[in-house]
């Protein structure tokens, strides 16, 4: 938060459901509002399978699942080099950084930076981000490493039996987030 109490860096975490749509929309009339910048985050799921097999410790298989993710969004592999960690691609997602990815992955950029490119019509200034990961891990590793204020996101409600046995995403920003997080319930 900046000095005077007010936002200055959102994250808006979005599966480009309905209720992401509302949280957007609600991100952007607060950022106006108060002046703050605009983190536009998406998440692409690591599988089930991927999750089991580092908790069991196969970390082998889990980096060649990683790989196929990677491959899946065209991400090319560093040469001797040093790379900044692959699963983070930080927008605008246009260009040469868009011709990077894999048909599939240019999916996912190019419906960030539209919902991007409406905010900055309005003029908000909007950073948009694509991650490979763990859903709830990611955004509150974006939350960290955006320095974000603020995490706006919406909830999907699925009903408490759903909650007891899987969580939620947003149940786990709330708990864990190093920042406040103002949920939307999508209905």
């Amino acid at each position: 938060m900046t000095t005077a109490g007010t936002f200055s860096r959102i994250l808006v975490p979005t599966d480009f459901s309905s209720g992401s749509e509302k949280a957007w929309a609600l991100a952007q009339r607060v950022a106006t509002a108060v002046g703050a910048e605009l983190v536009l985050l998406h998440v692409l799921p690591m599988t089930p399978l991927d999750v089991e097999a580092r908790l069991a410790g196969e970390e082998r298989q889990a980096a060649l699942r990683a790989l196929q993710a990677e491959h899946q969004l065209g991400i090319p592999r560093a040469g001797a080099e040093p790379a900044p960690d692959p699963r983070v691609f930080e927008g605008p997602l246009t260009g040469d950084a868009l011709s990077e990815f894999s048909a599939a992955g240019r999916q996912w950029a190019l419906m960030l930076e539209g919902w991007a490119a409406t905010a900055r019509a309005a003029g908000c200034k909007v950073q948009t981000v694509l991650r490979v990961g763990v859903p709830y891990r990611e955004v509150i590793a974006a939350a960290k490493d955006e320095r974000a204020d603020l995490v706006l996101l919406a909830t999907h409600g699925r009903g408490e039996v759903h909650r007891l046995l899987v969580g939620s995403v947003a149940d786990r920003v709330i708990r864990m987030a190093p920042c406040p997080v103002l949920t939307v319930k999508e209905a």
